[in-house]
C-alpha cells in the first residue's frame, strides 16, 4: 500500500483553532479508505469479511510479551506485560514491528495502547520505568470518574473526549445484530463527526511532536482507541490486511462478551469496515481525511510516519 500525501489545501483546517492544553495538562474538549488510488477501493470491499473467517496469526497475537529475539534493542524488546490492564499491547506489535508495504517496519516501544490504566502495584513500577511521556485518555468525563487513569510520574494526562459526551452509549438488552448495527453507527460517526474529527487531529497533531513512549487509552464500549491505531498504522503504510488483524486483537486480550448489558462488547470487523466505509464515502482517500478532515498539515503527516517507521 503506498500513500501520497498531497500538499496542504485545507481552508477549513487552517480555520480551526487546534484544541489548546491547560495548565493540568489536560486537553480542552472542543465542538466539533480506499486510500490514495483506486485499486485500494475494491480491497477495502473485500478483506474484512475474510479476515474475520481467517483468525489472527501466532505473530500477532504474541505483540503483548512477544516471542522474538533477534537483538537487544528497543525494536526486538518484548512487550512489557502489563496484566493488570486490560488490552496494555504495542502498537507496533511484536518484534521486529509490523511490516510495512514499502519494506519498513512499524517502530516499537514507542506507542502502547490499553483500556483504562489502573495497574497494580507491580504493573505500576514497570510503567515508570517505561518512562511514558504522555498518556492520551479518551474516555467519556463518566469512564474517567469511575476508573481515573493512574498515570506514571513521568508524564503528562491529556483527557479528550472522543465521543464528546459526558458519558458512553448504553448497549443493554441489545442482540447481536442490533449491537453491531449500533456500533457500525458509531464507527462511522468517528469518522465523520466534527467532533471527533478535530479530537482525533489534535491527537494526531500532538504525537507528531511528543516525545516517546507514549500511551493511548480508553473505554471498553466503542472502541475510540482502536480507530486512532488504525490510522497510525495506515500512516505507517501498514497492509490493511494487518491492521484488521491488529484490531481484532482486542478480543484476545480484553474480556468480552455480549451480554444483557454489553459493557464491553466484542469488536467485530465490520466495525472497522464501516469506519472505512465512511472514510471513503465523505473523503475518498485516506489523504484527504487527514489533510480536511482532520486538519493535519502534509509536514504534520510526514513528521508522524517519520516517527512511526523504522
Amino acid at each position: 500500500m503506498n500513500l501520497s500525501f498531497s500538499a496542504y489545501t485545507s481552508s477549513f483546517a487552517q480555520a480551526r483553532k487546534r484544541l489548546p492544553v491547560a495548565a493540568n495538562g489536560k486537553l480542552n474538549r472542543s465542538g466539533g479508505a480506499a486510500l490514495a488510488n483506486p485499486p485500494r477501493r475494491a480491497l477495502l470491499k473485500g478483506t474484512v469479511s475474510l479476515l474475520a473467517l481467517s483468525g489472527c496469526a501466532s505473530t500477532l497475537l504474541s505483540a503483548c510479551g512477544g516471542e522474538y529475539t533477534g537483538g537487544d534493542g528497543a525494536q526486538d524488546a518484548p512487550t512489557p506485560v502489563i496484566g493488570s490492564v486490560a488490552n496494555f499491547r504495542d502498537l507496533g506489535g511484536a518484534a521486529p514491528g509490523y511490516s510495512t508495504s514499502d519494506g519498513a517496519h512499524v517502530r516499537r516501544a514507542l506507542i502502547y495502547r490499553s483500556d483504562a490504566l489502573t495497574p497494580s502495584a507491580a504493573d505500576a513500577a514497570t510503567l515508570e520505568r517505561m518512562a511514558i511521556s504522555n498518556v492520551y485518555d479518551l474516555r467519556t468525563p463518566a469512564e474517567i470518574d469511575a476508573a481515573p487513569d493512574m498515570t506514571p510520574s513521568t508524564g503528562a494526562y491529556l483527557a479528550l473526549n472522543v465521543l464528546g459526551t459526558l458519558e458512553p452509549p448504553s448497549f443493554a438488552g441489545m442482540q447481536a445484530g442490533e449491537l453491531d448495527a449500533a456500533m457500525q453507527t458509531h464507527w462511522r460517526t468517528l469518522v465523520t463527526g466534527r467532533m471527533q474529527c478535530s479530537i482525533y487531529g489534535a491527537l494526531l497533531e500532538h504525537i507528531a511532536d511528543a516525545p516517546g513512549p507514549l500511551l493511548i487509552t480508553g473505554g471498553t464500549g466503542v472502541d475510540v482507541v482502536g480507530w486512532a491505531c488504525a490510522l497510525l498504522l495506515l500512516i505507517a503504510n501498514v497492509p490493511l490486511e494487518i491492521i484488521v488483524k491488529d484490531f481484532m486483537l482486542t478480543d484476545a486480550w480484553r474480556s468480552t462478551g455480549v451480554d444483557s448489558v454489553n459493557l464491553a462488547p466484542p469488536v467485530q470487523p465490520s466495525y472497522l469496515q464501516a469506519a472505512f466505509d465512511a472514510l471513503q464515502g465523505s473523503y475518498g482517500d485516506l489523504n484527504r481525511y487527514l489533510t480536511v478532515g482532520l486538519g493535519l498539515a502534509s509536514g504534520t503527516v510526514d513528521r508522524l510516519r517519520g516517527r512511526l517507521v523504522v
